[in-house]
């Protein structure tokens, strides 16, 4: 807790700052039950920007399994709980996905032949007709609208330091973006993150850089009632697998200095409650898929503007 204890300072004097603030509801349903001195289900349907701080222990998704080096990570956060963030984020990549789609050819077929003393090959692009383009314009608005009709959103950037704080091996950062619907209890998300950090962990006194980058989808269950919200989140990264298995071993980089590749899909585990309207307090576990059932944990506060 000490490495938490001048930001969640930062965190207390903000709250006094902002007191007259309240948050919205992720529905805009005016007769729902505002939260009360603890409450799970705030924390999963106000609608705000929750700012604060965050650490990471143990064998979390930073640490390697082969070389067994987990690093301490501390940092501050952002999220925009059901704001538009993330959906306008994922709003743009659909509508940039769908416009090369449609100006990109439907299918190319090449063939070779042999002409004489020449091999002949002959290439057959077929383009998209106007209905096929504008039923595809349709489907990607169709795409958009969802998004900005869903029931939730998180965005959710870590930013992590090692010379900023006191403690902490660890510099880089982690951006999950989600969007996703429910029935006020329970919630289903997913979306996009991506990241990359760096560690630098003592290993019998000399020093070793852990590297770690994320780019893929996360996907989380949440469920709220009474004083706590409970949700599971399993991020498939799919930087995994392009590293090879010599690298997620200890090897030296160009410049000679010893290195080793720390990319998996972890699994998170996470309880938060809201602390008189104001107050969002989460911690919880994490496991790596073949970590031998290790695990890290995190904690995390801020103040819900």
């Amino acid at each position: 807790m000490r490495i938490l204890a001048k930001p969640l300072g930062w965190v207390v004097a903000a709250t006094l700052l902002v007191g007259t603030v309240q948050p919205g509801w992720a529905d805009d349903d005016d007769d729902k039950v505002h939260a009360s001195l603890v409450d799970g289900r705030a924390i999963q349907e106000a609608k705000g920007i929750e700012i604060g701080a965050i650490m990471m222990g143990g064998h979390s998704e930073l640490a390697s399994n082969q070389v067994g080096l987990s690093p301490n990570a501390q940092g501050l956060f952002i999220r925009d709980r059901n704001g538009v963030t993330s959906r306008m984020v994922i709003g743009l990549l659909v509508a940039i996905g769908g416009a090369l789609a449609q100006s990109g050819p439907k299918s190319v077929e090449s063939k070779s032949y042999t002409s004489g003393d020449y091999i002949v090959t002959e290439t057959t692009t077929t383009y998209y007709s106007e209905a096929e383009k504008a039923e595809m314009a349709k489907a990607t608005n169709d795409t958009i609208d969802s998004l900005f009709n869903a029931r939730y959103s998180d965005f959710e950037l870590d930013v992590y330091s090692r010379d900023k704080f006191e403690r902490g091996d660890t510099s880089g950062y982690k951006i999950n973006m989600l969007v996703g619907d429910g029935s006020g209890k329970w919630s289903y998300e997913t979306g996009l993150g991506f990241g990359k950090v760096d560690s630098i962990v003592d290993r019998m006194g000399a020093p070793v850089r852990v590297d770690w980058s994320y780019l893929g989808m996360p996907f989380r269950v949440a469920y709220a009632a009474g004083p706590l919200r409970f949700a599971l989140t399993y991020e498939w990264n799919w930087l995994k697998y392009g590293v090879d298995k010599k690298d997620r071993l200890l090897h030296l980089d160009a410049a000679g200095d010893p290195e080793v590749r720390a990319t998996s899909h972890p699994w998170h585990f996470d309880v938060s409650t809201l602390l008189m309207k104001r107050i969002a307090i989460s911690g919880g576990v994490t496991t790596q898929v073949a970590s031998e059932h290790q695990l890290g944990y995190f904690a995390q506060a801020g103040v819900f503007f």
